[in-house]
């Protein structure tokens, strides 16, 4: 189940001790030990009395349930089965049967993982290859069963001496194959290509910003330095009507006193 700020992710695992497969596989849909044996015997005696076509548990044949028993307890949980599509379904659990072997698929923390209880830990799936794994399984005659509905984010406080809490890094698999490190450094290579390319266009734009901004200040100095340094135009003399008549009176004067020295 994910974790919380004070509890880190954790994966829930049953192993067979018996042939409870379809008990382990509807605990590890639902993360917890959400049901026991006796939990889905009794289911399976409601829905034998409901339709007395339905098979029964029996221990003593082979301990095993039917996918109507595995239907039913996911159903409590407001949950439902259905066959999946050609393409893997947006899903977050699916349930994979092929004879007497019961599997869950799930993902957790954006990780996949395989629960099958024929292994003491569940096994990481390499996420680039996750609908090669799918496809394998149907080629192999595996049926395949999406899980719809909301699972539970919380599980009961209750166990059963099937189940264990395991850390995602003790998963088969944990660590990552080559195919997974070479697309996760390609991805970190290429992020960093975009990051230096934006970082470097950001640069330019800054400095073409900053010489528009020196240019539009020269402008504005070599324009203000124009109008204050240009010369202002001679304001024109006006000459008043008195003064105008004495200069006239002072050119006639001298022209009589010039025309009687000569006689």
């Amino acid at each position: 189940m994910a974790g919380s700020s004070n509890r880190p992710m954790m994966l829930y695992h049953e192993t067979h001790q018996s042939k409870l497969q379809v008990l382990h596989c509807i605990n590890a849909v639902l993360q917890g030990p959400f049901f026991s044996d006796q939990d889905l015997t009794d289911l399976a005696s409601s829905l034998s009395k409901i339709d007395p076509t339905l098979p029964s548990f029996d221990d003593d044949i082979d301990g095993s349930f039917s996918l109507k028993v595995l239907e039913a307890a996911l159903e409590i949980w407001g949950l439902r089965i259905v066959p999946m599509e050609p393409e893997v379904d947006p899903e977050k659990a699916f349930v994979c049967h092929s004879q007497d072997r019961w599997v869950c698929l799930r993902i957790l923390d954006e990780e996949w993982y395989s629960f099958d209880g024929a292994h003491d830990v569940p096994e990481r799936l390499p996420r680039p290859g996750i609908g090669d794994h799918f496809n394998a399984l149907l080629d192999d005659g595996w049926r395949i069963y999406a899980v719809r509905g909301d699972l539970p984010s919380e599980c009961p406080d209750s166990s059963n001496k099937y189940g264990k809490w395991v850390p995602p890094e003790y998963a088969r698999g944990a660590m990552k194959s080559p195919e997974e490190v070479f697309m996760q450094k390609e991805d970190e290579d290429w992020k960093a290509a975009i990051t230096a390319s934006l970082a470097e266009q950001k640069s330019i734009m800054n400095a073409e910003e900053e010489d528009l901004k020196a240019a539009i200040d020269a402008s504005l100095r070599d324009w203000e330095h124009g109008v204050v340094g240009e010369p202002a135009e001679a304001e024109e003399t006006s000459i008043e009507p008195a003064e105008r008549g004495t200069e006239s009176e002072k050119a006639r004067g001298g022209d009589d006193g010039l025309g009687g020295s000569e006689g």
